[in-house]
């Protein structure tokens, strides 16, 4: 009989996103046949061309836009096949130590990488979100369970793991995109430029790739966060898209959007490149625990099997299997010192490494030996890992933002802006702030713009393109904690240890690759329907009205009867509607 030990270690990774890609990547490259690796991601379809691609905007999604910030000593832990693909369109320096690059193509190029894997078989990809009803669940057919599946994580719920909440804040996003050719004084601002602007206050961040495609996030007070979502409901119920330069739908008499078009004007960017604005609760949190074991029961005896009657003394079969979080699944920070994604990356090697060293022996070190199954002891290293990373990232960073809300600064600039001598008082100490930062900037050794020196008269510019209110907030804000956030980070080598030469060559890319069934994308339909009283009151119309006009996601049609034939009616049609559908669905299948 062949040993079960030397079949490959199945793990089931739910979450396709830049996480979960890194996990899988790294494990892969590290265990090699010894391991098995699904992946399920349900923004992921298989098109016409048996091509597994993301869902984007023909397939009703929205991909994300925000840029981010990868650090080196992330990035340097990584095998060199993933270091060289993942910059392969977008190297920008624009944060010492570190390069701006697009969520969306760190997904693409992270994807891109991991083809040649699945080719030959190492990995798997299954284009829809694991659930408790996916089988390969119900059954336990694997040994290891990731959550890799973002802040509302199903594998964190499914295994019952709270989450502890540290504080909330408020912001939105503003994602823009400024063409390659655009009127002279519409052309952005240097990167440098725009690193000064955003680390000398706290209410405005820009960050952004060639200073063209990127996000500007604005910290909110919760009145203003609240007002936003609001004005943002107003364009979904009307199905509208969002115009900045519409002052009839984004009224300046609204507080929020003269905040929203303030910071644009801060950092030199043109209301009609804008394309999405997003409310963002930041809420810091953390898992209880990032590791749990699971029991699943996998087969009865076979006697007992084979008969209608169990036999007396008949038992039942478990295996231990093993849950384990990495990412927002684990570990939420603050957006404003930048390193969610670089957390997230971390978390995912870290793992990667303990599943290889708990998978060696002191015999042995460097074969390979599959034991069965994996416990939560063997994993107590990630578990110290993931605490010190939490201590490091949120009690040393995120934490300090939270602390020091701009709510006071916010309040204070209503009531002086106006008054002349504090406009030319605030007028001045923003200056100063905006000087002191480009000084604290260009001294550094590894300033990487160097050759682009900050003039005054640029810094004099910012100040005079924003509103006496905007100035005031700005130079009221705190400044980034920069030198309290300093600090030694949390290395991934310093717990897991692993020699570059060890990682496998990469599979040859064929020029067929499999094929697969394409994909049917349902798109959900919420009805509801409510029986009331004829004539209604008037508290149930209004409560008719406020349903009635909620988001078109969240109730894409609404029914009012008023008796039971009615209701059967109305049911009857659904039915009917519903066997159309049916019948063009087998259509396109034949």
């Amino acid at each position: 009989m062949a040993d079960a030990n030397q079949s490959p270690l199945v793990v089931v990774v739910s979450g396709g996103g830049p996480v979960g890609l890194t996990f899988s990547l790294n494990l892969a490259m590290m265990m090699g046949e010894h391991v098995k690796i699904i992946i399920y991601e349900g923004r992921w379809f298989v098109d016409e061309d048996s091509i597994t691609r993301w869902q984007g905007e023909e397939q009703g999604k929205t991909r994300r836009d925000q840029v981010v910030t990868l650090q080196d000593h992330v990035i340097q832990q990584m095998p060199p096949y993933i270091q060289k693909g993942l910059f392969q369109n977008y190297d920008e320096r624009v944060w010492p130590t570190s390069r701006n690059i697009p969520i969306r193509e760190v997904e693409d190029r992270l994807f891109a990488l991991i083809q040649p894997f699945v080719q030959n078989g190492q990995i798997e990809l299954v284009p829809e979100a694991l659930q408790e009803q996916t089988e390969r669940l119900i059954k336990g057919n694997f040994d290891m369970l990731i959550g890799a599946d973002g802040s509302n994580s199903f594998v964190r719920r499914y295994c019952n793991i709270p989450m502890i909440s540290e504080g909330v804040e408020y912001a939105c996003g503003v994602a823009y995109q400024i063409p390659a050719h655009v009127p002279a004084p519409e052309e952005p601002l240097h990167q440098a430029l725009n690193c000064v602007l955003t680390v000398a206050q706290t209410r405005y961040l820009v960050n952004s790739s060639s200073s063209r495609r990127g996000y500007l996030n604005i910290r909110l007070i919760q009145s203003e966060y609240e007002e936003l979502r609001e004005r943002l409901q107003e364009f979904q119920h009307l199905n509208e898209p969002l115009d900045l330069l519409d002052v009839n739908k984004c009224p300046n008499s609204s507080l929020v959007w003269t905040i929203v078009r303030q910071g644009l004007e801060f950092f030199k960017i043109s209301p009609k490149y804008v394309f999405r604005v997003v409310p963002i609760e930041i809420n810091v949190r953390h898992a209880s625990i990032v590791v749990r074991e699971l029991r699943f029961e996998i087969q009865e005896d076979k006697d007992e099997k084979a008969s209608s009657v169990p036999k007396a003394g008949g038992r039942k079969q478990y295996k231990t299997a093993l849950a384990c979080l990495a990412g927002d699944a684990a570990l939420n920070v603050h957006f404003w010192p930048g390193r969610g994604m670089n957390s997230g990356m971390k978390a995912a090697m870290a793992l990667a490494r303990n599943i290889v060293h708990s998978c060696r022996t002191k015999a042995s070190p460097e074969t390979i030996t599959v034991r069965r199954p994996l416990r939560f002891l063997d994993f107590l290293d990630y578990e110290g890992f993931m605490a010190r990373l939490r201590a490091r990232e949120q009690q040393g960073r995120s934490l300090r933002v939270l602390i020091d809300p701009i709510d006071q600064s916010v309040v204070d600039s209503y009531s002086y802006a106006g008054v002349g001598h504090c406009h030319v008082k605030y007028t001045r100490r923003l200056i100063r702030k905006l000087q002191d930062m480009r000084e604290r900037l260009q001294e550094r050794a590894d300033w990487p713009h160097q050759d682009r020196p900050i003039i005054d008269e640029e810094l004099q510019r910012a100040s005079n393109r924003i509103s006496p209110n905007a100035v005031a907030q700005l130079s009221l804000a705190n400044p980034w904690p920069t030198r309290e956030m300093g600090g030694i980070d949390v290395l991934v080598e310093d717990t897991f240890p692993f020699n570059p030469k060890n990682f496998v060559e990469v599979p040859e890319l064929k020029k067929n690759p499999l094929t697969h069934t394409p994909s049917i994308l349902v798109q959900q339909r919420f009805l509801s329907l409510w029986i009331v009283n004829e004539p209604m009151t008037k508290d149930v119309e209004t409560l008719v009205d406020t349903v009635g006009n909620l988001p078109k996601e969240t109730f894409i049609e609404l029914a009012v009867v008023h008796t039971i034939e009615q209701a059967t009616e109305w049911m009857n049609s659904l039915h009917d509607a519903t066997q159309v559908i049916c019948g063009l669905k087998k259509s396109r299948k034949l």
